[in-house]
């Protein structure tokens, strides 16, 4: 396999392009890898970065997908449909999930009580350095990651959250505590993620993600969790519903 190093088409999208005849044509079917970085600056001649671009730019098409830990493969053709996550609802990632009939896995990553931040204090009203629980957990649908959160949660009322009550939902177990959530205060961004964030979402390095900073509250006005969420946009569409005033 060669490239012309002296076209006008750059490096990169040459080899995109030769892999892609290659997937269209059969010789690299569906669920087979593609040639590691290493490998294809080694056929190629190119540097890593040149590799990675274009293995980036199949990525973006959704001919491959990466998956951490075992390298990236050819994608087939039923191509899963987008979740219409509406942004106007405070609808949890489990509730996304149970309406359209699929099954949700939390690995919880992290879980601690720690005193809360200034930012944090302020946002729930409460006394700085009161103690709070701190979460992360990725939330997949099947086998592909699709939610990133990060949260703070007061513990003066909830001072028995575990760390294996958050492996399941969140919500269902404030409700059976007698807590009822009554909605969020949302900011809604695009945005490049972390590095971290990135990884466990299995993106691209080019591959945004839409952030959403809540502040949650309970039906007598207690304010009780501050959440960092990111959506995995190969997995979401997003919805509001405007009114029109007569």
């Amino acid at each position: 396999m060669k490239i012309d190093k002296n076209s006008f088409i750059p490096l990169y999208l040459q080899i995109e392009q030769q892999l892609t005849e290659k997937i269209s044509a059969g010789e690299i079917k569906a669920g087979d890898p593609i040639p590691t970085e290493a490998a294809l600056c080694e056929i190629y001649g190119v540097s890593r970065m040149t590799a990675r671009k274009a293995v980036d730019y199949l990525v973006r098409q959704g001919q491959v997908a990466r998956f951490r830990g075992r390298g990236t493969f050819v994608v087939g053709p039923a191509r899963q449909e987008k979740i219409i996550l509406p942004l106007d609802r405070h609808l949890t990632a489990s509730e996304v999930a149970q309406e359209n009939n699929q099954r949700i896995e939390n690995q919880v990553l992290e879980f601690r009580r720690t005193p809360a931040s200034d930012e944090i204090a302020r946002e729930l009203n409460i006394p700085a350095g009161t103690d709070v629980y701190f979460m992360i957990r990725l939330r997949l649908l099947g086998d592909e990651p699709f939610v990133y959160e990060q949260c703070w949660m007061r513990a003066d009322n909830l001072p028995d959250i575990s760390r294996a009550a958050m492996t399941s939902s969140k919500y269902a177990y404030l409700r059976s505590k007698g807590f009822q959530p009554a909605g969020s205060t949302k900011l809604i961004s695009a945005e490049l993620p972390s590095n971290e964030i990135r990884l466990a979402l299995n993106l691209s390095r080019d591959q945004p993600v839409l952030h959403s900073h809540a502040v949650v509250s309970f039906t007598d006005g207690t304010l009780f969790e501050v959440s960092d969420v990111y959506y995995n946009q190969k997995n979401y569409s997003f919805s509001v519903h405007a009114k029109v005033k007569s």
